[in-house]
């Protein structure tokens, strides 16, 4: 919701007889009188509200039959949609051209609203008084009698009794849209002939019913035609020179995101008055609108999204929902792969990620309701669903009250104890906005010298993290709820005062409005026991053990670059090691440094590491759990989730979902669930990891990809980082497509200099290689409903890695497109000898084989491990099929 709406819709509430003043208006909403004062006139100029002549100036809302000047609907569709305000003042000034107006010709793709446009212009010039309240306007659809003259003219100018056998007297488009506007669509059907029956008319005014020859009729009549062709290829030019104003209407691919997102709500908000119902619509719905790709432009949008309300109706009617409500769940599967354009989209609308939009039947402004299945973290969101789900079992009031003061205070303090005692300033800096970071530190002082005490240092690092996490909140429109409000406020006056001292600091610092709310928070960390935060407690401890000589230590380095901070502990385990002296190392470690409250979260990869847990458990007396088959990237989210306060069951819990997601052990992989792999870029700079994020920021506003399936991994080869051992842990796991980097790299992996990102030479290969991926990730899902005996995704990987070893003894490389079809008929071919058929012979074999024996022993030898994996025998006949593939002077193209 904008500003100006936030301000009707407080002088629709608040509104009386006597009227509102702007300052009123804007202590209510706690905004700047000065920018109320500038909403409520521009809403004045637009007929929105009425304000007096007298001072102080008073605002009241218009009464439903009050004549106060309104502004046109015209008017009002250009200052939505910019791209449109062109087309809007050559429609005035058509429609106001003496003496009668200019007649008009709108172009522009299927659907981008050339109808709707026409409407407006007689609407138009009816509010103006340029036509009578009487005036009519008339569509017809040249379309439907393009073929038929004879039928043509009859419909436009009408029939004289007796001009055919049955003929009575009847009055055509043109005299019923006498004084007013006939619509011509898709003029451009109309045959050379029946423009040249519009000549006359255009030209005098004057015209003929079919069947007279003696008498000419007179009408006055505005002409608006359309077309989806350009007017000057499939038009007469006689024709189009007696329409002389020409409006171009933009697709909606060439409108701003702002403007569709207008449309979506109108849209939404005339659907609501049809349904008569309120009706709910969730922020990824807004968002999947707003990105999924629409190629018939307004009209699709606009029956996308009447098709999506009349299935959330019969959901209401037949009781699978209680009440009008969209979800993205519920959209249609192109709709909602908005969502994926949408994570990598730069959008300046602000959609409130918890919120759902609410549209009332009865009611212009937009309201939102909260999303009750919040499934993040935060405090917020922890407090809200424990004070559901109290409300929901029927708890009753005062033992709810005393259940969430209990919650509360032990969010806070396990909150806190939860920051790691090496998180000191320098390093918090690091994932804090230096602003954030500096009003704490003011806070800090400030509440120390009231208290007459000494804050614990943990309060300030989880203070800051605190009020970072509340104003994004507040800046993607979310609430902030504290059902103990009035219960701390109360309990602690003094640090509740205090409180709502430092919530005015920050607004005047930060220039944000917090809720009274926050202070309830604020208060938790001015009357916690500095003694239990201060406790040795300090959260969950994190080791991660892998086979090979540098492999945990590259992850856990990885890690703490990304976030900072050293928390996570590396134990490397050389295979040459004995499992009984890495027992040792963990045991040692636990016993020294972790806690034996929080426990410990053992990350490992195979073997007899997963078998560790229940003798560590029972020797150390400490928690544990373990989880396998790790990436990275579960490294990175387990010390940054640790960091933060999770429990050790909380992390294990995210971390095995993380874990199921990319798993690559070759005995998940076979499920043939088409679950993906992430692919990875690397971006790495000598001269520090900023250079390599700066690389990472170019790369993400030029490439299109969808990041549920790519990560641009920055990276700092510098120091004592070794950056080979990275490389090969992000290989072990993933598919590395490329690395951006002065420096080279020992590895069989296609590498882009700097330079040529910056001057965007390798955006396309770069570019190139995501689509390839996607197109064979989309074929595995394909292909898998295909194959009856091998696992699809599974097949093109090994047909790939076979291409691949094809490709490198030819030491050429297969066109994409060919390698596309190569792979899809070798995968056909493992599952139909996987199968038992016998294989197609093959004509000519023993030529094809002598013309192309060199490649014939390159394919003979390459199969022999397909043969190995899928116990098959790939036949002379089957590899002539591949050869067939091949022509060295279209398909390989050298280095």
């Amino acid at each position: 919701m904008t500003r100006m709406e936030k301000v009707l819709a407080k002088l629709q509430e608040v509104a009386n007889e006597k009227g509102v003043s702007a300052k009123e208006i804007a202590e209510l909403l706690s905004l700047n009188r000065a920018n109320v004062s500038s909403d409520l006139n521009k809403l004045w100029k637009k007929g929105r509200v009425i304000k007096n002549n007298g001072r102080p100036v008073l605002y009241s809302l218009p009464d439903q039959g009050s004549s106060e000047k309104r502004v046109p609907k015209l008017d009002e569709l250009a200052e939505r949609n910019a791209s449109l305000s062109l087309a809007v003042e050559q429609g005035k000034a058509a429609i106001l051209y003496p003496p009668k107006g200019m007649h008009i010709l709108l172009y522009g793709e299927t659907g981008v609203g050339k109808s709707m446009f026409a409407g407006l212009l007689h609407e138009y010039a009816l509010e103006i008084k340029r036509m009578s309240r009487r005036a009519a306007f008339v569509t017809f659809n040249c379309a439907d009698y393009a073929n038929n003259p004879q039928l043509l003219l009859s419909q436009l100018f009408g029939v004289k009794k007796g001009a055919f056998t049955g003929a009575v007297d009847s009055r055509g488009l043109i005299e019923k849209a006498d004084q007013g506007i006939l619509f011509l669509d898709e003029v451009h059907r109309l045959p050379a002939e029946g423009q040249e029956m519009l000549f006359t008319f255009i030209d005098k005014g004057m015209f003929r019913r079919l069947g007279e020859t003696d008498a000419d009729r007179m009408a006055q009549v505005l002409i608006i035609a359309a077309t989806t062709e350009n007017p000057q290829s499939n038009l007469l030019h006689t024709f189009t020179r007696r329409i002389p104003m020409t409006i171009y209407l933009p697709s909606l691919k060439e409108r701003s995101i702002e403007e569709r997102y207008y449309l979506i709500i109108q849209f939404l908000k005339e659907e609501t008055v049809r349904l008569e119902k309120k009706l709910f619509v969730s922020a990824n719905t807004i968002r999947s609108l707003l990105y999924y790709d629409c190629p018939n432009n307004i009209g699709q949008l606009k029956t996308d999204i009447q098709l999506t309300c009349a299935k959330a109706y019969a959901d209401f009617v037949t009781g699978k929902k209680e009440g009008l409500q969209i979800n993205s769940t519920d959209l249609l599967h192109y709709i909602k792969e908005g969502l994926y354009e949408a994570k990598h989209a730069k959008c300046s609308i602000q959609i409130n990620d918890h919120q759902y939009y609410v549209f009332l039947p009865d009611k212009e402004t937009l309201s939102f309701k909260d999303n009750d299945d919040i499934s993040d973290h935060s405090v917020y969101e922890q407090i809200a669903s424990r004070y559901s789900e109290l409300k929901a079992r029927g708890v009753n009031n005062e033992e709810v009250d005393l259940l969430m003061e209990i919650d509360i205070e032990h969010y806070f303090t396990q909150y806190i104890k939860g920051i790691h005692q090496r998180m000191n300033k320098g390093e918090l800096s690091k994932i804090i906005d230096p602003p954030v970071a500096k009003i704490t530190e003011e806070i800090i002082r400030y509440a120390e010298s009231k208290l007459n005490g000494f804050l614990s240092k943990k309060v300030y690092l989880g203070m800051a993290l605190h009020i970072q996490t509340s104003l994004k909140r507040i800046e993607s429109g979310k609430t902030i709820f504290n059902p103990q409000l009035n219960k701390v406020r109360k309990a602690y006056k003094r640090e509740f005062s205090l409180a709502l001292d430092c919530i005015k600091m920050i607004e005047e610092k930060l220039l944000v409005d917090l809720p009274i709310d926050e202070a309830g928070f604020l208060t938790m960390f001015f009357v916690l026991d500095n003694d239990v935060i201060d406790s040795d407690d300090d959260g969950v401890s994190i080791i991660v053990a892998m086979h090979g000589n540098n492999t945990a230590s590259s992850m856990v380095e990885v890690a703490h670059q990304l976030l900072g901070v050293a928390y996570a502990k590396a134990i490397d385990m050389p295979l040459q090691t004995s499992p009984a002296i890495i027992y040792e190392a963990i045991h040692g470690y636990i016993e020294n440094e972790a806690s034996a409250d929080a426990g410990v979260l053992l990350l490992v990869d195979m073997g007899s590491l997963v078998s560790f847990k229940d003798k560590l458990q029972k020797d150390t007396g400490v928690p544990i759990m373990i989880v396998p088959m790790v990436s990275s990237l579960h490294v990175i989210e387990a010390a940054r989730k640790a960091m933060l306060g999770y429990s050790l069951k909380e992390l294990y819990e995210d971390l095995i979902h993380t874990a199921s997601l990319f798993s690559h052990d070759r005995s998940e992989e076979g499920t043939g669930d088409g679950s993906l792999e992430k692919w990875v870029i690397v971006t790495a700079c000598t001269t520090g990891k900023g250079s390599a994020l700066a690389i990472k920021g170019l790369l993400e506003n030029h490439l299109q990809y969808n990041p549920d399936w790519l990560e641009i991994v920055p990276m700092n080869i510098g120091g004592s980082v070794d950056s080979d051992s990275i490389l090969k842990s992000i290989k072990k796991n993933r598919t590395l497509l490329g690395i951006v980097s002065n420096f080279a790299f020992d590895e069989d992996v296609p590498q882009y200099s700097i330079e040529d990102i910056l001057n965007l030479k390798a955006i396309k290969k770069l570019q190139s290689a995501i689509d390839k991926e996607e197109t064979y990730f989309k074929m595995a899902q394909t292909i898998e409903q295909h194959l009856s005996f091998v696992d699809g995704k599974m097949v093109i990987k090994d047909v790939r890695r076979c291409l691949h070893d094809i490709q490198a003894s030819l030491q050429s490389n297969i066109a994409s497109n060919q390698l596309i079809g190569i792979v899809l008929h070798m995968c056909c071919m493992i599952d139909r000898l996987a199968a038992g058929y016998v294989p197609v012979p093959f004509s000519e074999k023993d030529q094809c084989i002598t013309m192309n024996q060199h490649l014939y022993r390159v394919i003979k030898r390459a199969v022999q491990r397909l043969e190995e994996i899928y116990r098959i025998t790939v036949s002379d006949d089957e590899i002539c099929y591949i050869i067939n593939f091949f022509d060295y002077e279209q398909t390989l193209a050298t280095h």
